[in-house]
């Protein structure tokens, strides 16, 4: 799969406040690469009892970094300029099927502050 969609940078909340202080947090972008959106369903034709039921917006795929979790934050910067926040609600692991690259598949929600 070509990564050519746009830039999509990470980051982490981290307490920036010093030692016995209230904390304080900061984002601080931790990686950064091309991404390609993926196709993906919101909602499941026939939910079943036990299954937790998400939205998600949107579904992306970037070079491998596996220090990517839940609740990051993800910026998609497209090549015409927009620019979308979202939070990650799950990160998968693993290898491209057609080009064998280690990848990240992430499913983001739009952050809302």
């Amino acid at each position: 799969m070509i990564l050519d969609k746009g830039i999509c940078t990470i980051y982490r909340k981290v307490n920036a406040a010093g030692a016995g202080h209230k904390p304080v947090y900061q984002e601080q972008p931790f990686y950064q690469s091309w991404y390609a959106e993926l196709d993906f369903g919101t909602r499941e034709a026939r939910p079943t009892d036990g299954r937790e039921e998400t939205w998600h917006d949107a579904k992306v795929r970037i070079l491998q970094c596996r220090r990517v979790n839940n609740h990051d934050r993800v910026e998609l910067k497209e090549t015409g300029g927009d620019v979308t926040v979202y939070d990650v609600t799950r990160a998968y692991h693993g290898i491209d099927d057609d080009s064998g690259e280690l990848i990240t598949d992430l499913t983001l929600e739009v952050y809302k502050p």
